[in-house]
């Protein structure tokens, strides 16, 4: 370019805007690729989303989950206390699935909430609650579905937060609802017990079990875990 003082060098190369350096570029973080296969990623989808469900209580249209024997719908882990505590690793119990790791079970209780359930350390039976009302207690209610996972009639597997709490001895005629006194039982076998011309009969005793006795006079007993 030539002016009053002389010709003035331009530059050799010019620079575009649009090009950054090679080592700003090579300076980018690297963007990680989702390892995860197409079934983890649907899989990890439906947890998140049934979590959130679960977390706040109530479904997708912003409705309220519903309650079962006073409570919204929940995890439930049975873990024995060493093992809480990480004295020994003995397998624990995830209702309503069945036995699960002991490190499985203390990362789940580690964003729970914490019941005491006591029980007879020689025997392992939960140990006595009880309430004066007919409907039983949400302390009653708990202990019992901790006792008995699934339906009392033997043979049956439907889990018992699906069951009907079931008075052994009628309340009009104990004026008490314990523990000893309560099983749980499906809807159908629930009906089966409660109809006297059918002539089943149940028998409830203090260590949890249950004696079925049928109308030809067998009898078949369920232990409760």
């Amino acid at each position: 370019m030539r002016g009053d003082e002389g010709d003035v060098p331009l530059p050799d190369t010019a620079a575009c805007p649009s090009e950054a350096p090679a080592d700003a570029k090579s300076a980018e973080p690297a963007i990680a690729r989702d390892q995860r296969n197409a079934e983890q990623r649907r899989a990890d989808a439906v947890a998140d989303l049934f979590g959130h469900i679960v977390h706040n209580g109530l479904d997708w249209l912003g409705r309220r989950l519903p309650d079962q024997h006073r409570r919204r719908p929940h995890i439930e882990v049975l873990i024995p206390i060493g093992t809480l505590l990480g004295l020994d690793d003995d397998p624990c119990e995830l209702t309503g699935y069945g036995p699960i790791p002991a490190e499985l079970a203390r990362r789940i209780v580690a964003d729970g909430t914490l019941r005491r359930l006591l029980t007879d350390p020689a025997t392992g039976a939960v140990l006595e609650a009880s309430t004066t009302r007919h409907d039983p207690s949400t302390l009653v209610s708990e202990t019992l579905l901790a006792r008995h996972p699934v339906c009392a009639w033997p043979g049956c597997n439907r889990p018992s937060r699906e069951c009907d709490r079931d008075h052994g001895t009628p309340f009009a005629v104990t004026g008490r609802t314990s523990l000893a006194g309560l099983a749980p039982f499906c809807e159908y076998h629930h009906v089966i017990k409660d109809t006297p011309r059918w002539g089943w009969k149940t028998e409830n005793h203090p260590d949890g079990s249950v004696t079925l006795i049928t109308p030809t006079g067998h009898r078949y007993t369920t232990v409760p875990p």
